[in-house]
């Protein structure tokens, strides 16, 4: 039996869309995050589940969505919305979501999770005026105050002699984190809005900043007039195909999920985000030409952080300015922050033309770079394939096939440097209850790709062969087994590994949902790749490679004891060995519990976890709730205890504040943090404040 909310009362379907929604964005998050976790906990994840914060609002009305809408979802594959849109077409709409169980490629377990975003309301969405966009269009201002209470290293006095000599040994601002965002839509159709940061240690009306934040984004965005499909003005992003050619932002890759591999381009989209380099500035539209093409262009100007070096062919010529890297955590709390901070400026050009007519769909992208000064990497052997100068460029074809209740996908894309790469896949729904996929890239070490974000294991998008192969079973009621096997290789040398190498990395993961209420789940994850031993030169001046393998064992249980109250208990154990090196081990337990009544004003959730991990290479990552359009995913590591209490209270109907303290407090450490974040002091406090105002 499906989830009875026609049984239910309004009052009640709505509590229940709204626990739904808040679990299900949790989920997406966490999915990704497991895989950007290691390399940076800093994600700004907003832009990524955007669509799911509108539709947990207003839903979308899946009798009236396009092909587009749909796709916004970001949790249909191609298979259901085209079994969907079929449906629609031969047996007109649905009169209940209910129906969803009658159609392939609609699994329980795939309408559980979409039912909060969801209706098969009749009336429809209002058309496009300006009436109706002022009369339900909504304005949305957000207000978040951070801060850790104790003080650290970067704020602590110092005197002025020592500090002239070194300068960047402390902080220039304060270290109160304020963010703020006033943003107006219209269900998915209009938006523009202002989003503005200042980082914790930035100046913030006061000596560099005088402007105020240190960050700006402002947008302005339509979709669906006439034949003017979207169009941005300000920041927004722009992706197309699987990835390999141009995909800026982030994107769901591989998780315990095991078949969401296949990446569903969302062409343009607005930026609210304050990530100061994954996003354009500038301006784009798509333009439909009939019912079967659409014509993309887009060109972004902006400046973005970068170190900066001096480059001399000889001793007589003068240095020229070249960057070797980009910065790209966005601080600008030092001078020598500040030196990066817009250092070189970027200009970005492209177009994408799609073709698409009832099961394919084609896809054809071009895309220029330029930048105002030479990118000069390091002379290391790893780097003499990697692109440098001041102007690239990338061409790529994509393409999507529906036979039956197979998906056949995948792009082909070339650098200016006749570099080459290729990712081509299938996703299979064999049974109602069996989805497989498999997927096979190739990437040569000399293809060059600056906003690429395909399915790799490699953060670069070059020098790397990989087949993937996931699976998503529902064997039994109630019981789903979902995992993922992905081999790779890495034909030429990589930082950190001085030869060719190759690795895999694989989830196996059981799950048992006999009803809305209880969710249990264990997973085991193994990852094996090679790196270079970490040997005394002067001992072993020839340096192999070895293997650095990962692994860990997860038992999840969610159980909803009544209307308001909720649990999740983890218990999670990790493992990680370096060569023939001693086993380093890992554990955490934690306990949530979670409180959302109906019809009552104020809602919490609140974490008491215990952990133990002999080193920081057996750390264990997890997803921690936090207050509306925050996401925290951090590691946990060495011997301590960490507590949150998060709380909302809805003052009135279009006012809502949320409060949250975190508390970590090792046992084996006497200090917490490193450099300048560092704390004299074995634990750290953190707030967090946050009101939002609804018209």
């Amino acid at each position: 039996m499906l989830l009875p909310l026609s049984a239910a009362g309004r009052a009640w379907a709505q509590e229940e869309n709204d626990t739904r929604n808040s679990l299900m964005i949790e989920v997406l998050v966490e999915t990704i995050a497991e895989q950007a976790g290691e390399n940076d906990e800093n994600i700004d994840y907003n832009t990524l589940v955007d669509d799911l914060l509108i539709y947990s609002e207003k839903p979308l009305n899946i009798n009236a969505a396009t092909r587009d809408d749909l796709e916004r979802l970001i949790i249909l594959d191609d298979i259901a919305i085209n079994a969907l849109l079929k449906h629609r077409e031969d047996h007109g709409n649905l009169l209940s979501i209910l129906e969803l169980q009658g159609i392939k490629g609609f699994s329980l377990n795939t309408i559980r999770m979409i039912m909060p975003f969801v209706t098969v309301n009749e009336s429809g969405s209002a058309k496009f005026n300006l009436r109706n966009m002022w009369k339900e269009g909504r304005h949305e201002l957000v207000v978040r105050y951070d801060r850790t209470l104790e003080e650290k290293k970067g704020y602590t006095e110092i005197e002025d002699s020592l500090l002239a000599q070194s300068p960047n040994s402390r902080y220039l601002g304060s270290p109160d984190r304020v963010w703020a965002r006033y943003r107006f839509q219209f269900g998915n159709r209009v938006s523009w809005g202002v989003t503005m940061e200042k980082d914790a240690g930035e100046e913030f009306f006061t000596g560099t900043q005088k402007q105020g934040f240190d960050f700006y984004s402002a947008h302005l965005f339509v979709r669906n007039i006439g034949i003017l499909k979207a169009a941005a003005l300000g920041d927004f992003q722009a992706q197309f195909g699987q990835g390999l050619t141009f995909f800026s932002g982030l994107a769901f890759g591989k998780s315990a999920n095991g078949v969401g591999v296949k990446r569903n381009a969302q062409g343009l989209r607005p930026y609210t985000s304050v990530d100061e380099n994954r996003f354009l500035r500038g301006g784009a539209a798509t333009i439909s030409i009939g019912k079967r093409v659409d014509v993309t262009a887009f060109i972004s100007y902006k400046s973005v952080d970068a170190s900066i070096t001096s480059i001399t062919s000889d001793t007589l010529t003068e240095a020229e300015e070249a960057f070797s890297s980009i910065f790209s955590s966005g601080f600008h709390r030092t001078p020598g922050e500040l030196e990066k901070k817009q250092a070189i400026d970027e200009l970005i050009y492209g177009s994408n033309i799609n073709y698409r007519h009832k099961r394919l769909q084609v896809g054809f992208t071009g895309v220029g770079y330029h930048f105002s000064k030479p990118f000069t990497r390091s002379a290391d052997l790893y780097n003499v394939n990697e692109f440098s100068g001041t102007q690239n460029s990338n061409f790529g074809v994509d393409y999507s096939y529906l036979f039956r209740n197979f998906n056949f996908y995948g792009e082909f894309s070339m650098s200016q440097n006749l570099g080459f790469a290729t990712t081509h896949g299938v996703l299979m729904t064999l049974d109602p209850k069996v989805t497989v996929t498999a997927m096979v890239r190739h990437l040569e070490a000399d293809y060059q790709a600056v906003y690429a974000n395909a399915v790799t294991e490699n953060s670069r998008m070059n020098n790397e062969t990989g087949y993937y192969l996931g699976v998503s079973l529902n064997p039994f009621r109630g019981w789903y087994v979902t995992g993922f096997f992905d081999l790779f290789r890495f034909p030429w040398l990589r930082y950190g590994v001085n030869s060719p190498s190759y690795g895999y990395e694989g989830i196996a993961q059981l799950s048992y949902r006999p009803n809305r209420n209880l969710d249990i789940s264990f997973r085991f994850r193994q990852k094996n790749k090679e790196v270079t031993v970490s040997a005394d030169s002067n001992t072993e001046p020839i340096r192999y490679i070895e293997d650095e393998r990962r692994s860990s064992y997860r038992l999840h249980l969610s159980y909803r004891l009544s209307k308001a109250w909720s649990l999740r208990s983890r218990v999670e154990y990790s493992r990680y060995r370096r060569g023939d090196g001693d086993v380093e081990q890992g554990f955490m337990v934690f306990q949530d519990l979670i409180f959302k009544p109906l019809s009552f004003p104020v809602s919490f959730s609140t974490r008491l976890a215990y952990f133990d991990t002999e080193t920081y290479n057996a750390r264990i990552y997890a997803y921690e709730n936090d207050i509306l359009y925050a996401y925290s995913f951090p590691a946990y590591y060495y011997k301590g205890m960490k507590a949150y209490l998060n709380i909302r209270y809805d003052i009135t109907r279009n006012i809502s504040v949320w409060f949250r303290i975190a508390n970590l407090f090792y046992h084996d450490r006497p200090t917490v943090g490193s450099g300048l974040e560092e704390i004299d002091g074995n634990h750290r406090t953190d707030i967090r404040v946050q009101v939002r105002f609804k018209i």
